[in-house]
C-alpha cells in the first residue's frame, strides 16, 4: 500500500486484476473449480479460468473469494498452492504482481494521498476483512508489512515499522478509532498485552489466555471498560431526557460520532446486531435497525425523530436498508428512483424521499420560508406540514426546529428561544434557550459597547444557512464565531463548544481562556488578572512603571486602583484593542491606601505615608 513501480505496486487489495495465461497455469494447477466459486481452484477442464473469474476493474469472482480464502487458510494454501508462498508465480508460473494486466490494481488517483485528502488505501485497510481489511494488505505486502511478494514495504511512507502512521494515531491527522474491530487479529501481532506498542498499563488486566483478539476485551490496548463512550444510563436514556447515544449517532460522521462509528463495534454493513462488542442495537430499539421503530419521527407521534440526522456521511449507512423499492421505505418512496451511481442523500431519490417531493428547495433557507404567515401556511405549507405533532403528513412539523412556539405567532427568535436566550418559559432552560452568560454580555450595551447576537455569533444567526442547519440538526451546545475585531494580540479568537464551553484569544478577555459559558463566574471588579496579564503580550497587558518591581509586584490591583473610577471607561469600547481611560485615571482611593496620582509629574502619593512618600511611577 506504498508507492512503487506499476509492476510491483499493490494498490487495491479488493480488486485483483489477474489475467491468467491458460497454458502456463494449466501446467501447474489444472484442478476443477469448486462449486459456487468458494475456492481458489478456478481452472476448468479446458485449462482456463472459469468465466467471470477476473473482471476488470471489479475483480470478478476472484476479488469476492480470494482474500477470504487467503485469510481463512493463513496464506498457506489455496492461492499459495499454485502461485507460491509469496504469490510471485510458484508452479503456475503466473505472478500475482507481474502479469499482462499489470498489478492487482494499477495506479489509482489519490490512493496514497496525504491528509486531509481522501485516504482510500487507509480507508480500505480499516474496513471489515473480506475484500478489504488489514489482512488483505498482508497478501501483497507480507505478514509483517515489510514488502512481501510485492516488494513494497509499508514502512517508508508511514515513518514507522507498522501498517499505519506513527503514534499517536488518534486524529493527528489520521485516526485508528474508526477501524473495523474485526481487524483485531492483525493488530494483535504488535499490540498484545505487555507489548512495547501499547500505552503504559494498557490493558490494566489482560484477558484470559485464548481470548480472541478484540479492541475492548483486554487482548489489545484497551480493557473491557475502555469503550469510546459512557456506559449505562449516562449514555442510553429514556425520553424526554437527552439522548446522548442517539444524538452522537445522528451527528456528522467522525472518529467519535455518526452511524458508521457505531458500526465499528456494533456491527458492519446493514448489520447492527452486536459486532465485536456483542451488544446488539435491536432489543432496545424494538426493531432490527440502529434506530427506533417506525414511525421514527416526532410528527408521527414518536418520542424520537430522524429528521435531525446529519445527512452527509450518515446517508451512506441509511441507504443500506432504505434504498428505492426497499420494504423499509413508505409505499412509492421515492416515486422516481435516482439514476444509477447517484450518491446517497435524503432528498435526491436515493433513499425514502424524492428529489421532487417538496415544492421548495431543501434546505428551505430563503425568505419565503421565514416570511410565512397563517394564511400562506394554510394555502401552501399545510399540505405537507403541521405546526406540531402528532401529524400524518410527509413533511416534518414546524416544532422540529421551532421548539418554543409556533413560528406563525411567535415571530423571529422567540419561536425557538428568547433574544437573548434566558432559560425561561416557554422554551425553558434547554437548548436553544440556555441562559449562560448572555445577560451579562448584552448588558454591556448600556456602557456603549456594540454588543449584539452577531458580535459573538458572526455569520451564524438567522437567516443564515448555518443557523438553519444547526436548528434542523439540534446541534448542542451552540457555537460562536468572532470577527477579527475581537482577536487578541496573540492570535485569532475561538470558542470551545465541547465540555469546556470557553473562549480563547478574545481581546476583551485579554486573550486569556474564559470561564465556562454556562457555569463559570467572573467578577470583573476583583478578578483583574483573569483578563489583564503582566507584560506586553496582549493589548491590555500592564507593564508600565513599577508594576513588576519590588513591593508593588506583590500588591493586589485594588490597592491602588479604584473600581468606581475604573467603571467609567472599563467596557466602553470592547471592539477596539486600546485600553480606554487612561488607566492612570483609576488610581486613587484604593482599598488599602488612599493614593493620589499626579499625571503631570507621573507621581503618586499615598496619603497615609505607610508604604512610601511621593514617588515618580
Amino acid at each position: 500500500m506504498m508507492s512503487g513501480s506499476r509492476k510491483n505496486r499493490c494498490l487495491r487489495p479488493f480488486a485483483w486484476m489477474l489475467l491468467l495465461g491458460a497454458a502456463a497455469f494449466a501446467a501447474g494447477c489444472s484442478t476443477a473449480n469448486t462449486s459456487g466459486g468458494a475456492s481458489a481452484n478456478h481452472i476448468g477442464a479446458s485449462g482456463q479460468s472459469v468465466p467471470g473469474w477476473v473482471v476488470v476493474p471489479t475483480g470478478g469472482t476472484h476479488a469476492a473469494t480470494a482474500t477470504q480464502n487467503y485469510i481463512a487458510d493463513g496464506g498457506s494454501g489455496s492461492c499459495a498452492e499454485c502461485h507460491g508462498a509469496d504469490l510471485t508465480g510458484g508452479v503456475s508460473k503466473v505472478s500475482c504482481f507481474q502479469n499482462p494486466a499489470g498489478c492487482h490494481h494499477g495506479p489509482v488517483a489519490g490512493w496514497t494521498a496525504a491528509a486531509p485528502a481522501s485516504q482510500e488505501h487507509g480507508n480500505a485497510a480499516k474496513r471489515a476483512p473480506g475484500a478489504s481489511g488489514f489482512a488483505s494488505c498482508k497478501i501483497c505486502h507480507g505478514s509483517a508489512f515489510s514488502g512481501g511478494g510485492s516488494q513494497v514495504s509499508c514502512f517508508p511512507c508511514h515513518g514507522v515499522s507498522a501498517p499505519h502512521p506513527a503514534a499517536p494515531w488518534l486524529g493527528s491527522p489520521y485516526t485508528h478509532s474508526d477501524t473495523n474491530t474485526a481487524n483485531a487479529p492483525v493488530c494483535a501481532q504488535c499490540h498484545f498485552p505487555g507489548s512495547a506498542n501499547n500505552p503504559a498499563n494498557h490493558p490494566a488486566v489482560p484477558a484470559p489466555a485464548g481470548t480472541p483478539p478484540g479492541c475492548f476485551n483486554s487482548t489489545l490496548c484497551h480493557g473491557e471498560a475502555t469503550v469510546p463512550h459512557p456506559l449505562g444510563n449516562a449514555w442510553v436514556t429514556t425520553p424526554p431526557a437527552a439522548q446522548p447515544h442517539g444524538n452522537a449517532a445522528k451527528t456528522t460522521p467522525s472518529g467519535s460520532a455518526g452511524f458508521a462509528f457505531c458500526q465499528v463495534c456494533h456491527g458492519a454493513g446493514a448489520d447492527f446486531a452486536g459486532g465485536s462488542s456483542g451488544v446488539s442495537c435491536y432489543p432496545c430499539h424494538g426493531a432490527n435497525a440502529p434506530h427506533a421503530a417506525a414511525p421514527w419521527r416526532a410528527s408521527g407521534g414518536s418520542t424520537y425523530t430522524h429528521t435531525n440526522t446529519v445527512e452527509t456521511g450518515n446517508a451512506d449507512v441509511c441507504v443500506l436498508c432504505h434504498f428505492p423499492g426497499s420494504p423499509n421505505n413508505p409505499a412509492n418512496h421515492p416515486a422516481v428512483p435516482a439514476p444509477g451511481g447517484t450518491p446517497p442523500g435524503c432528498f435526491n431519490s436515493t433513499l425514502c424521499h424524492g428529489s421532487v417531493g417538496a415544492t421548495h428547495a431543501v434546505p428551505f433557507n430563503d425568505n419565503t420560508h421565514y416570511d410565512v404567515t397563517t394564511s400562506s401556511f394554510t394555502g401552501a405549507c399545510g399540505a405537507c406540514h403541521d405546526v406540531s405533532a402528532p401529524s400524518t403528513k410527509d413533511g416534518p412539523v414546524c416544532s422540529t426546529c421551532h421548539v418554543a412556539g409556533s413560528p406563525l405567532t411567535d415571530l423571529n427568535c422567540t419561536s425557538c428561544h428568547a433574544a437573548p436566550p434566558d432559560g425561561g418559559a416557554p422554551a425553558g432552560a434547554a437548548y436553544p434557550n440556555i441562559a449562560g452568560a448572555h445577560a451579562t454580555h448584552i448588558a454591556l450595551n448600556s456602557a456603549g459597547s456594540p454588543i449584539s447576537c452577531d458580535t459573538c455569533h458572526n455569520g451564524l444567526g438567522s437567516p443564515t444557512l448555518n443557523h438553519y442547519n444547526r436548528a434542523k440538526s439540534r446541534t448542542t451546545p451552540g457555537d460562536a464565531a468572532f470577527t477579527a475585531t475581537y482577536d487578541a494580540e496573540t492570535g485569532a479568537s475561538s470558542f470551545d463548544n465541547s465540555a469546556a464551553l470557553s473562549c480563547s484569544d478574545v481581546s476583551c478577555h485579554g486573550g486569556q481562556t474564559t470561564p465556562n459559558w454556562q457555569t463559570g463566574t467572573l467578577n470583573v471588579n476583583t478578578q483583574c488578572t483573569s483578563c489583564h496579564a503582566s507584560g506586553t503580550a496582549q493589548f491590555n497587558s500592564y507593564s508600565s512603571g513599577d508594576h513588576n518591581q519590588g513591593a508593588h509586584q506583590a500588591l493586589g490591583c485594588l490597592v491602588c486602583h479604584n473600581t468606581t473610577t475604573l467603571a467609567v471607561n472599563h467596557f466602553t469600547a470592547l471592539s477596539t484593542p486600546a485600553m480606554e481611560g487612561p488607566a492612570s485615571a483609576t488610581v486613587g482611593g484604593g482599598s488599602t491606601f488612599v493614593v493620589t496620582y499626579n499625571p503631570a509629574t507621573g507621581s503618586c502619593s499615598p496619603t497615609t505615608g505607610i508604604c512610601h512618600g511621593t514617588r515618580t511611577w
